[in-house]
């Protein structure tokens, strides 16, 4: 779901925080769960802040970059979106990278293949493809396990991620590089929630059928988790 929030301009792709935070509105009220904005110093706008709050109450995740300034950037720390660090070739911080309290993941932003203006391929880096790596796993890990809420996707790609730098949560890597295969075993895992009746018919039989003597019946049950035992009845009685 691309939703244009920015505009080019010969220093590159620039937008205003409303129409960002306009943008996230929007893809939220359009039934995304997950969202990517690949833009510096969001975590410091209230609009965005707010904007990411809105998606995630609607049970969404908001990922963006954390800047390409290599400083700290001094954000306070928000809940409301997962700020993304950039990592290099050998999971090492990358030289450009900024940082801070507000970084929650990491994810690999330099030699990344992608395409160019004018229809070609080349190598870049920066945070916009640290970003939207995270936001990917992210959309994996609710594809594995679709009952799961955002809460539960969050925590799973910060208890899955490969810790780098300082034991546990530091300013440079956050929780840790995300790791995609972890953080997908980690969702199939999860029990699913049953939340959806289970449906059941007889197939080869029809109400005011009149039968006598040995009967074959013939069912199909659904249920979103499994079904264990189908019960047939006479009377009250299980007959089979």
């Amino acid at each position: 779901m691309p939703v244009r929030t920015g505009s080019l301009t010969a220093n590159g792709c620039q937008g205003t925080y409303s129409a960002i935070a306009a943008g996230i509105t929007w893809a939220a009220d359009h039934g995304a769960r997950i969202a990517n904005a690949s833009y510096a110093y969001l975590p410091s706008s209230a609009a965005v802040i707010s904007a990411s709050n809105y998606m995630k109450s609607k049970g969404g995740l908001v990922f963006v970059g954390a800047g390409n300034y290599n400083r700290d950037e001094g954000f306070t720390p928000t809940d409301s979106m997962i700020a993304v660090s950039a990592t290099d070739t050998v999971d090492g911080k990358a030289s450009f990278s900024s940082y801070g309290a507000f970084v929650q993941l990491s994810a690999p932003g330099t030699n990344i293949y992608t395409t160019t203006r004018g229809g070609g391929y080349g190598m870049n880096a920066g945070t916009s493809f640290s970003s939207p790596v995270a936001a990917a796993v992210g959309a994996l890990v609710m594809a594995a396990n679709p009952s799961l809420t955002n809460t539960q996707v969050q925590n799973i790609l910060f208890t899955t991620a490969t810790d780098l730098g300082a034991a546990g949560r530091d300013i440079y890597f956050g929780y840790g590089r995300v790791n995609a295969a972890a953080a997908v075993a980690a969702a199939k895992a999860m029990p699913v929630a049953d939340t959806t009746a289970p449906t059941v018919s007889i197939a080869n039989l029809t109400s005011g059928s009149t039968v006598s003597g040995l009967v074959s019946v013939s069912v199909n049950a659904a249920d979103n988790v499994g079904v264990s035992r189908v019960e047939l009845k006479v009377n009250g009685t299980v007959v089979a």
